[in-house]
């Protein structure tokens, strides 16, 4: 059984995303794996700083977090 699940945790994936829409900066996380991902709009910041700082906190997260890896 625990041969599965090193299986299904290899193949689990974070993604934080910082992209520029209508002039605000916008912070996307994308969790999936090899089959399905979701994508979620985290928030917009007007300054593109804010927004690398709150991506930072949620990719030190995710590098917490054992079952996903990070991207």
């Amino acid at each position: 059984m625990s041969d599965e699940r090193e299986n299904i945790i290899e193949e689990k994936y974070v993604r934080v995303d910082v992209i520029e829409e209508r002039g605000q900066w916008v912070v996307y996380v994308e969790v999936g794996d090899l089959e399905n991902s979701v994508r979620y709009r985290i928030n917009a910041y007007h300054k593109k700083s804010l927004a690398e700082i709150a991506a930072k906190w949620i990719k030190r997260t995710a590098k917490k977090e054992n079952p996903f890896s990070y991207q």
